[in-house]
């Protein structure tokens, strides 16, 4: 087949559903950017076993022989402490007392100091190194001793307490350190949290929950729900604490962002050029490929959006009439349970939830008018029609008055807090509620209650049963109107209680501490969580250079500086730097083509009756505009769950110019080009991949004209 007649093919409309010929292309293209993607993630071996000590510990280092040491490097795991140096000549009569001379020098290990190589300067000759833990904790996985460029051999003198796991790992040493072997950015508080999740579920594995509660950690990262802290997990429990194993899950999903990008504009636009070119444009993008290769938790969440709004977009573009009722609730279903998993990954999903809200009713409502006009222009028929089983609701409506019933209890409590006060990071208790969740359960169990359940019951399958022989005849039935009015309710359980309960058992990680297992202290602990995290996040009056406001994200005004670093090359120095920032090609055509999509929206009728647009729209418009109402500090990657339905906006316009004008089909393959020559242009600065001065200046400078790409040391 020559390329003309392959490329025909692939600009063929073939429905909605993917084809032999769209899984091919797919995958290809997931395989190509894995390779790009998980190349150079991270290194898949760093030190694990873990040294912990409490003041006054003191461990001797023997370097074998005398020699020149000229530094010390660290790589630690989760402690705060001070950690003195002394040389031999600290040694008096054969002894070491502290106090007693001057250390060479002192390594205060800090929170931000996990998982990376911190150096310390030494300027000694010497045979034995003391390492004396003067305050607080030490947690190293492993240490090395440097004579100018050298890893000197080293051994613990002596080791007691487990002490020679400082050096047992020494080929695991990073001389030349990088964003490879080291924690960067936001992934001192979400890989850690991950690490420490780990960590608790395997003590209260091994030893019971009571272990856990007692020694485990304390979840440090506590500002976002956990879903997305769990799926880091993931990554380590299978690669290791190494950076590789906490950035794999971020990677992985961005691949599959790309997979679920694809089947979304498959949907839209039915053929499959137009689904490779959008998967593409999302694939080159900068963003994309920085923000999965972190490990941070904005990857899960517009993964998650993607697939609700998705899920949604096929409920309202199924013929409510023509297809099966279940097949329309699964629909509802799947994308009522991608919400709960979004939001229990980022709370930046409710506002995807809000855009879910007005497609759906915006849907309900069409239906309604529709279903409405046509009865009445059949309100003449002889036939017999039943429109609504009234009765059946009633099943329904009883087991939402359950529901209200626990919401009450659960609102009881939150009440009570008004009559307590925030103290040291706990509720104190002023005068104590004398209701709340557990009297709401003890009236759900009284007698009279039960009966009213089984009468309600009896009266749901009386009222089947008559409906089903007063109507024998499916012709003689019309469920239409009767199967539209009940998705509301389904929807309270789709959208509400699902996600309810999904919430809770993905923050399952602070239960673990609780003393009280019982569920009125679980919803405490689950319901105190939340009210710290709305507090953080609303109280949040921190400033920072690359925060940005919303109106400037499209044309990515401020990039968000991740990493740098300063390698050498022989005699150069070289420039190493990750920077989360937009693919200048795809923002900008895209920030300027949805503008124009959206004014032919406006103008054109076709447009309008085309729901896909409709979608698109309210897919950006949510994942936008909250922003502007927003008074905290927000930055450029908040902009990346809107990215996709830019990309696919503009490309909508590009199909109707191409119906009108068919010669201009070559306009988005060139849009695919030029973004994907953009993407290798500005790969060292999303990858970390070293370059020269001029070369980071020509990134910063010449490839986004309209924005500012934050290249440190340039």
């Amino acid at each position: 087949m020559d390329f003309r007649q392959f490329r025909k093919e692939l600009g063929v409309e073939d429905g909605r559903r993917m084809t032999k010929r769209d899984y091919i292309v797919l995958l290809i293209l997931l395989a190509v950017y894995s390779v790009v993607a998980f190349v150079n993630l991270g290194s898949v071996s760093s030190p694990e076993t873990v040294w912990t000590a409490e003041p006054g510990t003191t461990v001797i280092v023997d370097l074998g022989d005398t020699r020149d040491v000229s530094e010390l490097r660290f790589y630690g795991s989760i402690a705060v402490g001070d950690l003195e140096i002394y040389d031999e000549s600290a040694f008096i009569n054969g002894f070491f007392t502290p106090g007693e001379t001057d250390p060479l020098a002192t390594f205060t290990q800090d929170d931000g100091d996990m998982y990376k190589w911190k150096t310390l300067s030494l300027e000694t000759e010497t045979r034995y190194l003391i390492l004396y833990v003067a305050s607080g904790t030490i947690s190293m996985n492993e240490i090395a001793v440097l004579g100018g460029d050298e890893l000197l051999p080293a051994t613990v003198y002596e080791p007691t307490g487990g002490a020679e796991k400082l050096l047992d790992e020494q080929k695991k040493v990073a001389l030349n350190h990088s964003y490879l072997d080291d924690m960067y950015f936001d992934e001192i508080y979400h890989a850690r949290t991950a690490y420490e999740i780990v960590q608790n579920d395997n003590l209260c594995l091994s030893e019971g929950r009571e272990a856990a509660a007692r020694d485990g950690y304390t979840i440090y990262e506590w500002t976002h729900p956990s879903l997305g802290k769990l799926l880091i997990a993931v990554g380590i429990r299978i690669f290791g604490m190494t950076p590789f194993g906490w950035r794999f899950s971020g990677t992985f999903f961005g691949v599959l962002i790309l997979a679920v990008l694809y089947v979304f504009a498959k949907r839209i636009f039915k053929r499959t050029d137009y689904a490779f070119v959008t998967a593409g444009l999302f694939a080159a993008d900068c963003m994309h490929f920085a923000q999965t290769r972190i490990a941070t938790i904005d990857t899960y969440a517009l993964f998650f959006t993607l697939l609700m709004i998705l899920f949604m977009g096929d409920y309202i573009a199924e013929d409510f009439e023509k297809r099966p009722y279940w097949k329309k609730l699964a629909l509802l279903g799947l994308s009522g349970l991608m919400f709960g998993l979004g939001v229990s990954s980022k709370w930046t999903c409710l506002y995807s939830g809000a855009g879910l809200a007005v497609l759906y009713f915006a849907d309900l409502a069409y239906n309604l008018v529709r279903i409405i006009r046509d009865r009445t222009c059949t309100a003449k028929e002889s036939r017999k029609k039943l429109p609504v089983n009234v009765i059946a609701y009633a099943p329904v409506l009883f087991v939402l008055g359950v529901l209200a019933l626990h919401l009450s209890g659960l609102w009881l409590n939150i009440a009570a807090y008004r009559h307590r006060t925030f103290v040291n990071g706990q509720y104190v208790t002023r005068t104590d509620p004398s209701f709340g969740v557990d009297t709401i359960n003890k009236v759900l169990l009284q007698p009279w209650f039960c009966g009213t359940l089984l009468i309600l019951t009896g009266v749901a399958i009386a009222s089947a049963v008559i409906f089903r022989r007063a109507f024998r005849k499916r012709e003689d039935v019309d469920l239409s109107l009767n199967n539209l009015l009940m998705t509301p309710v389904w929807c309270c359980l789709f959208f509400i209680v699902i996600p309810i309960a999904l919430y809770a058992v993905t923050n399952y990680c602070y239960y673990i501490a609780d003393d009280n297992r019982t569920l009125s202290a679980m919803l405490e602990t689950l319901w105190r969580k939340q009210v710290s995290m709305y507090r953080y996040h609303a109280d949040l009056d921190a400033t920072h250079m690359c925060q940005s406001m919303w109106y400037q994200w499209p044309l990515a005004q401020k990039s968000v500086w991740f990493y740098s670093g300063y390698p050498m090359l022989g005699d150069v120095q070289l420039l190493s730097n990750i920077s989360s920032t937009g693919n200048s090609a795809v923002w900008y055509v895209s920030a300027f083509g949805a503008v124009f999509a959206v004014v032919e929206w406006f103008k054109n009728p076709a447009c309008r009756k085309d729901r896909a647009f409709f979608v698109v729209i309210v897919g950006i418009l949510s994942g936008l505009l909250p922003w502007a109402l927003v008074t905290r500090c927000v930055f450029l990657y908040h902009y990346f769950s809107t990215i996709p339905f830019m990309i696919l906006l503009t490309l909508l316009l590009l199909s109707y110019v191409e119906k009108k004008y068919p010669r201009t089909a070559w306009f988005k393959w060139a849009w695919l080009i030029a973004a994907a020559i953009v993407f290798l242009l500005m790969l060292p600065a999303v990858s970390g991949i070293p370059v020269p001065y001029g070369y980071a200046r020509f990134i910063e400078n010449v490839l986004a004209p309209f924005g500012k790409v934050y290249y440190v040391g340039v």
